[in-house]
This record gives C-alpha cells, structure tokens and sequence, in this order.
C-alpha cells in the first residue's frame, strides 16, 4: 500500500510538473508571438494608413504597453530559472530576455524627447537599441522554449 501510494504522489507531481512547464512554454511563445504580431502586422499598417502625427501618437501609446506586456511574460520563466534546478544556458537566457525587455520599456520616454527635440543622431541610436532588444527578446524567447 505504500508503494502504491508513493506511486500516486508521484504522477501527481509529475501531471503538476509537467503542467507547470506547459504554462512556462505558453508565456515564452505568447512573448515570441507579441514581437511576431507587432512586426509583421502593427508597425507596416501604421504607417500605410495613419499619417505621421497619427502615427506617432499610436507608437507612443502602443510601445510602453508593447515593452510593459514583454517584460511581464519573461518574469514567470525568470522565477521559474531562479528558483528551480534549471541548467545555466535557460538562466542566462531568461535573465537576459528580462533585462532586454526592461530596457526597451526604460529607453521609450527618452526616444519620445529625442523624436521630440529633433535629435535625429540620439533617436536613431534608441531607435536602433529598441530594434535590437526587441531581436534579442524573440531569439531568446525562442531558445528558451526549446530549451525548457
């Protein structure tokens, strides 16, 4: 009867664990498919359709929610690597989607003053570090689903 017992609680621990890593693997993709979805369908149409004072008021509301909503879907994967017995790779990985993500959402006021003031070298340069974090994030949150 023990064993038998030990049995149940055992699967149940597994169904747990596995369910676990499911949820785990859905937040990395849902963040995969947000950088997906603001490339290939929001930033094309914005500009073909909305002129230039509209668009920019939609970026500046979009973006903070875009870099927000990033940032919130790699914490449950960080806690999971910070906690958990995990290999280094998927720590590092995650640490570094989080931190990408952060800065994108930390960089957007100060792109929005250098478009703003005419700054065309500053804007460029956050402009380009907003490409690259959004790049770094998908690829990691890519390598970490696979990795998990």
């Amino acid at each position: 009867a023990s064993s038998l017992l030990s049995g149940l609680v055992g699967s149940e621990m597994c169904i747990r664990d596995r369910f676990s890593m499911e949820i785990l693997k859905l937040t990395i993709v849902f963040q995969a498919g947000i950088v997906l979805t603001h490339l290939a369908l929001t930033t094309p149409i914005i500009f073909s359709v909305l002129d230039d004072e509209s668009s920019s008021k939609f970026l500046r509301k979009i973006f903070p929610r875009y870099y927000l909503g990033l940032l919130i879907f790699s914490f449950p994967v960080l806690i999971y690597a910070l906690f958990n017995e995990t290999t280094a790779y998927v720590w590092y990985l995650s640490i570094f989607n989080a931190i990408h993500a952060a800065i994108g959402f930390i960089v957007i006021p100060a792109t929005n003053a250098a478009r703003d003031r005419d700054w065309s070298k500053t804007f460029s340069y956050l402009h380009g570090l907003s490409v690259y974090c959004t790049a770094v994030i998908f690829i990691s949150s890519i390598l970490i689903f696979f990795s998990l």
